[in-house]
């Protein structure tokens, strides 16, 4: 591509009017730029439930981008991430270009959280962003703010399902 004389400028130009034009708007909601389907999940212990709107990260893209530049989750949201396969206990998440700190449950083949863990953020240094192996064999990772697991009485062997 050839460019001409004043094209570079003309751009900056365009686009720092079309940014100045949406700030003055007010407009501050974030967009993914990946799709994701929505569902409710609902976590059952043996005296009461919970529930949880999310989206379904259920294709490998999905999985990859999660949650990652969100500059927030609403509060009684989150993601729920669905495999294929079997994940083996080693397997895990990590928090890298991840702004939010969040609550990840582990869910088993069985529909039942085997773990728990509190993630924190690192940004973008990948090098020093610690994984959070699950420890136990998983079909599903539930991620909710940091917090919210325990706020809502959800623990080790509550159960999940699913309602689309």
């Amino acid at each position: 591509m050839t460019r001409h004389p004043g094209q570079a400028s003309g751009l900056a130009a365009a686009l720092t009017l079309a940014v100045v034009s949406a700030c003055s708007q007010g407009d501050t909601t974030w967009v993914s730029p990946m799709a994701f389907d929505t569902a409710t999940v609902w976590i059952h212990s043996d005296t009461d439930s919970t529930q949880l709107l999310v989206e379904v990260a259920a294709t490998q893209d999905q999985r990859a981008f999660g949650l990652s530049r969100r500059p927030v989750l609403d509060p009684g949201s989150g993601m729920i991430f669905e495999f294929d396969t079997l994940q083996t206990p080693e397997h895990g998440f990590w928090m890298w270009r991840t702004n939010i700190p969040l609550d990840i449950a582990y869910i088993e083949e069985s529909g039942t959280i085997g773990r728990i863990l509190s993630m924190v953020t690192c940004g973008d240094r990948a090098e020093s962003c610690p994984s959070y192996p699950a420890g136990v064999p998983f079909t599903r990772a539930l991620e909710a703010n940091l917090g919210w697991f325990a706020a809502n009485g959800v623990a080790e062997g509550d159960r999940v399902s699913l309602q689309r």
